[in-house]
């Protein structure tokens, strides 16, 4: 669960803006977060500043340049001041603020701070090359404090940490790498096509489900067709899609029944938070073992149409079915998983009726049973009129992005 987002100093957002999935002032996170405004607003540069604080997460470490300064994009007319990212969120069940700042040499500033019962409690809090860890952390001292040393000073703990797993900082790191999903940029057809097969590939019911929402949307689409998996790689993904379905049964007996989890740890001896890490640990290694098949001999996916005999290919297809086909796959994954997915400009290319139907599905709790979060932007003001946050007003948050006379965004709640 993403509670809220602050972003000073990136791309079109000079002062600091923050935005809250949740309706006024109130703490409870809300399904879905829309993000209206006019062309050149800034609507992109707030989703891609989620986007660079998931990267900077997940790759300060190894993908940024060791000799360089940290990758950041700070607004031209301030470029010597300090670009700074905070994030509230719930990691396993307990609430946590982490956050950092970067100039153009160094990482200047880094926290994380836990909120167990609505009391704060410091994890680490990093300035400049001084780190403090919390004294309720004692326990974990140890396995952060043999990290300081090897953190770089254009690195950020919290990436170093998560990849040498130490367990006080995992759940962050996780919430980060496994629950949190940002798509924006311009389309790809062959990373539309990976993402279908991956999907399709994992599950029939994934083919049956996928194939319903599209024809749907009137797409004249009839049927989706995928090559069988390579036999090199046939038997190992088949044993992790076996695990990945055991394991997710486990999980709805606990989130199912009253005692579900006490049962767990006392008939296996594992808790539902370990379950969980063992579940995004299976689905990461499937999606690493399925684009190593991809790179050996391509997806093979085929598309039939309504009255043509000849199977399309992802190339064949129009703008507004690239747009279907490259949405569809990652909410659904965001659905059956109650992640967080942030996508910019959602309505491009497609009706408002076939984007109104997706919006639903985060909407309603019967389709998203998991606690999913839906961030989107567009400048369609139709969209955001539609009923998204008018007819459900306590399942969406409605904010408005504006450029000011001085050229620099501004985000308020409408």
């Amino acid at each position: 669960m993403l509670r809220s987002f602050q972003v000073t100093n990136h791309r079109s957002l000079a002062d600091r803006q923050e935005l809250r999935s949740s309706r006024g002032s109130g703490p409870v996170a809300v399904p879905v977060t829309a993000v209206y405004g006019t062309a050149a607003a800034g609507k992109t540069s707030l989703i891609d500043a989620l986007a660079q604080m998931r990267d900077a997460v997940l790759n300060s470490v190894t993908g940024w340049d060791p000799y360089a300064g940290p990758v950041r994009f700070p607004h031209l007319g301030i470029p010597n001041r300090p670009t700074e990212f905070v994030a509230s969120f719930v990691a396993e069940g307990v609430p946590y603020t982490y956050g950092f700042q970067l100039d153009n040499a160094d990482v200047t500033a880094e926290w994380l701070h836990a909120h167990p019962r609505s009391r704060k409690r410091i994890v680490f809090e990093r300035n400049g090359d001084q780190i403090k860890i919390g004294p309720m952390f004692e326990a974990a001292r140890y396995g952060i404090a043999a990290l300081i040393p090897l953190v770089r000073p254009n690195a950020l703990l919290l990436s170093l940490a998560g990849q040498m797993y130490a367990e006080a900082l995992v759940p962050a790191y996780r919430w980060f790498s496994a629950m949190l999903e940002v798509q924006h940029g311009p389309a790809q057809p062959s990373a539309i096509e990976h993402r279908l097969g991956s999907h399709i590939s994992a599950s029939p019911d994934h083919a049956a489900r996928l194939l319903m929402l599209l024809r749907t949307a009137d797409l004249g689409i009839t049927d989706l067709l995928i090559a069988e998996n390579d036999p090199l790689y046939a038997d190992y993904l088949r044993e992790l899609d076996g695990d990945i379905g055991a394991t997710t049964k486990q999980l709805e007996l606990c989130a199912s029944a009253p005692d579900g989890a006490d049962k767990l740890l006392r008939d296996k001896g594992i808790t539902q938070v370990m379950l969980e890490r063992e579940l995004s640990n299976l689905m990461s290694a499937r999606d690493a073992l399925y684009a190593r098949m991809v790179a050996r001999r391509g997806v093979g996916l085929g598309l039939a149409h309504t009255g043509i005999d000849a199977i399309f290919g992802i190339t064949d297809e129009s703008t507004a079915t690239l747009a279907m086909l490259r949405l569809l796959p990652t909410m659904l994954d965001a659905l059956d998983s109650g992640r967080v997915l942030a996508i910019d400009d959602i309505g491009a290319d497609l009706p408002a009726e076939d984007i109104d139907r997706l919006i639903q599905l985060f909407q309603n709790p019967e389709t998203n049973s998991l606690g999913a979060q839906l961030i989107f932007t567009t400048n369609n003001r139709t969209l955001i009129d539609r009923g998204n946050g008018r007819s459900q007003r306590t399942r969406t948050a409605v904010w408005q992005v504006r450029r000011t006379e001085h050229g620099a965004s501004e985000l308020a709640a409408l």
